[in-house]
């Protein structure tokens, strides 16, 4: 479930310091630029180009201040002088509705629907900014004619089939809103887009080029899904895949928070168990796994999903068998209780901990012993083992390296150095008298309390690093249920 609108430059893209364009206010420097009104395109997979005359610019430099509609910051790209006299322009590859949310550089591809803003700015070689006017421009495929209808909580977008078939796909999705509303205790503030595709191969070309597998998306940034849903599908089967897209939006909207999100298992586990539950397919998919030990623990499953049939297959039924166990076992309340803790921004383990008892790999382990698997060891790279630990963390002793210290009893003395004159190697000073040969001592200890205050810095920053960097809870788009068999006869 994620797709994505290319926005290229060959000018270089640069994520700019995000103060200036926090907002995009109208504030202009006295005697400052004049801007035209801004033009944008975006084609469906292709680049974004936004024009604008701008005159004044002296010498100054312009940029283009690009975000989703609703958002805030913007992401900066530099500008370049058009074609024609006084004329900017600015190209991008950019997938502004993942860059608007986690306040990076996304490469890839806006899906339909995406309604991106714009803004020139110019900073002046006296060092004024000044901004011009907001432009939208809203990402489409036009490759159909689509007719729309909307019912409560949906608007339905299609090209294909009578008017009755579109109800029915409002129909599904609103019910499947109101029942995980139900569940979740949240429902959509605002009517989402649903677009229906009667073609796979429409679908992956609209949302996911690159996969191959998948029913639907769902993209919870821009409050759209997309499905495929031939008007000659079995009315039944068309109401998982759009009861599975709706559920990742509601999941979406009662997990929010800042700081994390919950692992994509989970969120494609609780669509599955709610549109389809734990089916008779599903349960051969995971059996067979577990008969020759190929389960793919919970961990490896925090992410996007493998793009192999197969195993895209198998991430499903593992999903949801381990929502079905967790219910089984812990009640399905707990497991509500369960999604709504984080939107308090918990960890995994605080979240499983919280409700359980125990932390995810405990989760984990319990599991896999249910399904008749042990927990497998996990591959790839892992941590180094540890390094010698020096004798002074254990409790030995190092060598002075002070020009006329004592060597510390038993230890080598550093070539070319010897013991201070008049004293023995194993001397000490009597009680109550303060040593006068330490200091080799006192400044290991010190070089050691310095030593650890700049590992725990350097760790407490790349932590912060790492939490700034890491994506938002949902920034990817969610995967529809993998297609069944051939649709059969007309029914709609």
């Amino acid at each position: 479930m994620n797709g994505f609108t290319r926005v290229a430059a060959s000018l270089g893209l640069a994520l700019a310091s995000f103060g200036a364009g926090l907002a995009l206010p109208a504030s202009v420097a006295a005697q400052g630029p004049t801007f035209g009104e801004p033009v944008g395109s975006a084609p469906m997979g292709q680049a974004i180009t936004v024009t604008s005359t701008i005159d004044g610019v002296n010498g100054g430099t312009v940029e283009l201040l690009i975000r989703l509609a609703g958002t805030t910051p913007s992401i900066v790209i530099p500008a370049t002088p058009g074609t024609v006299e006084g004329g900017w322009q600015a190209t991008t590859e950019l997938d502004v509705p993942s860059s608007s949310v986690c306040t990076c550089h996304f490469d890839g591809n806006s899906p339909p629907n995406s309604k991106i803003e714009f803004q020139f700015r110019v900073r002046g070689a006296d060092g004024t900014v000044s901004l011009g006017p907001v432009g939208q421009v809203t990402v489409e495929d036009d490759r159909f004619e689509w007719r729309t209808i909307e019912d409560d909580l949906v608007r339905v977008h299609w090209y294909e089939g009578d008017e009755a078939f579109a109800q029915a796909a409002a129909d599904v999705a609103n019910q499947a809103i109101d029942r995980a509303a139900e569940l979740l205790g949240t429902t959509l503030p605002n009517p989402v887009d649903l677009f229906v595709y009667s073609t796979q191969q429409a679908l992956l070309d609209a949302v996911s080029p690159q996969r191959e597998s998948i029913a639907g998306e769902a993209h919870s940034d821009i409050d759209t899904m997309f499905v495929w849903i031939p008007p000659t599908q079995d009315p039944s089967e068309a109401a998982v895949t759009v009861a599975h897209e709706l559920t990742h939006l509601v999941f979406n909207e009662t997990t929010e928070n800042p700081y994390s999100g919950p692992p994509r298992w989970l969120n494609e586990g609780i669509a599955t168990y709610l549109s389809e539950g734990y089916s008779d397919q599903y349960r051969a998919v995971v059996n067979a796994a577990a008969g020759t030990d190929t389960i793919i623990p919970l961990e490896g499953l925090n992410g996007f999903f493998p793009s192999q049939y197969d195993q895209f297959l198998l991430a499903y039924g593992e999903s949801v068998s381990a929502v079905d166990y967790f219910v089984n076992t812990y009640s399905e309340q707990t497991l509500w209780d369960l999604v709504r803790s984080y939107s308090n921004g918990l960890s995994n383990d605080d979240a499983f901990t919280a409700a359980t008892g125990g932390n995810l790999a405990t989760f984990n382990a319990a599991w896999s012993e249910s399904i008749g698997s042990g927990v497998r060891e996990p591959v790839g790279p892992q941590p180094a083992p540890p390094g010698p630990v020096p004798s002074a963390w254990s409790g030995g002793a190092q060598p002075s390296f002070e020009p006329g210290s004592t060597p510390v009893p038993g230890s080598t003395p550093v070539p070319g150095t010897t013991p201070a004159p008049g004293r023995s190697p194993s001397a000490s000073p009597s009680p109550g008298t303060p040593a006068t040969g330490d200091s080799g001592a006192g400044g290991l200890l010190l070089g050691l309390v310095l030593f650890i205050a700049v590992i725990v810095a350097v760790v407490v920053i790349v932590l912060i690093v790492q939490r700034n960097r890491r994506p938002p809870p949902s920034p990817m788009p969610t995967y529809g249920p993998p297609p069944g068999p051939p649709p059969g006869p007309p029914q709609w």
